[in-house]
């Protein structure tokens, strides 16, 4: 039998004192609510998950990845407001906003082509950048949910310089996931 591990590829947050503040804010607004927080050392925004990934896929997709970024230049994202995903009308993903900047729009499909030329099955949903703060297991007052994370404001949290992207093993533990940088790309 073949080992797979989980490898996703991300842009590594080391959140400022103002995402830190506003992770504190939700935490209390929503402090009777079943929500699993992410810890703020493993802030990432994904740009790709790439899933079960065989040791001889993951050296091709390092060599391909390599290739992708050894000509790419540092660009900025910002964080700026809050907002969620749901299903089935019920919320189940907290996130902080990114800004959708050109550099970021145009990586996402250079990355994708070189992760299905490794065999990986192309992305089904569209990219929309998004810091998660938190996994949603159920909340008291759907409408209050909504009601507070529409009604807050976009304001620009955090402009970051992406001066890497990095190729992550994901271990899943009891404790929540575990991520680890396989290899790191530096931008010029």
């Amino acid at each position: 039998m073949r080992e797979h591990i989980r490898t996703f590829i991300a842009i590594k947050i080391d959140p400022n004192n103002e995402v830190i503040k506003l992770l504190q804010h939700l935490k209390k607004l929503f402090k009777n609510d079943r929500i699993n927080w992410v810890d703020s050392e493993n802030f990432h925004l994904t740009l790709r998950f790439v899933g079960n990934t065989t040791r001889e896929q993951l050296y091709e997709l390092v060599d391909r990845l390599e290739d992708l970024f050894s000509d790419k230049s540092k660009f900025e994202i910002t964080l700026n407001g809050t907002g969620y995903f749901k299903s089935k009308n019920q919320p189940r993903v907290l996130f902080i906003k990114l800004n959708e900047s050109d550099e970021l729009l145009q990586l996402v499909p250079e990355i994708e082509e070189q992760v299905v030329a490794c065999g990986f099955d192309g992305e089904q949903k569209a990219f929309r950048p998004h810091l998660t703060v938190g996994r949603i297991k159920s909340v008291e007052n759907r409408n209050r949910f909504f009601s507070i994370v529409d009604e807050m404001p976009t304001v620009e949290y955090q402009k970051i310089e992406v001066k890497e992207i990095i190729l992550f093993q994901s271990i899943l533990k009891q404790t929540g996931p575990e991520y680890r940088p396989i290899k790191t790309f530096q931008l010029k």
